[in-house]
């Protein structure tokens, strides 16, 4: 059961809205390769970072994970937020209350729920950044 392939799958419904890095959407894991931020990209992208949470959450019957996973949003600075705001309260509607819309591998969500979109500092002041964190509740099948 892995969470990040999990979020990565769902997040696909947002691509047109996001920067593109080798002709796919700018979607990364831990971090944004630094060729691609050598020039600002235009549009918003996205890094799934590792999980802040990851328990067991067995019983007697089943094999379980709670997961807490930060979605970051990051974009230009251009003076105006509205984009990657925009993109990040899809992001956080694609997960909160439907984990039955997720794809799970070897498994499958019982509970998804998200807080946020809320500020996500940078180390870059050419950047601005939003966060939202997920809680996948995910089941051993």
């Amino acid at each position: 059961m892995n969470s990040t392939a999990t979020i990565f799958a769902r997040l696909a419904t947002v691509s047109a809205s996001l920067a593109t890095y080798n002709g796919a959407p700018a979607i990364f894991s831990e971090r944004a390769p630094d060729d691609f931020l050598d020039t600002p990209p235009t549009k918003p992208f996205l890094i799934i970072a590792v999980p802040t949470r990851d328990e067991p959450m067995e019983t007697f019957t089943e094999i379980g994970r709670l997961i807490l996973q930060d979605v970051r949003g990051y974009q230009r600075d251009t003076g105006s937020g509205a984009a990657l705001d925009t993109v990040m309260r899809a992001v956080r509607d694609l997960f909160h209350n439907r984990p039955g819309e997720l794809t799970v591998t070897g498994g499958k969500c019982d509970v998804a729920r998200v807080n946020g979109p809320m500020q996500s500092p940078t180390s870059d002041e050419a950047f601005i950044g939003r966060r939202v964190t997920i809680r996948l509740d995910l089941v051993q099948t």
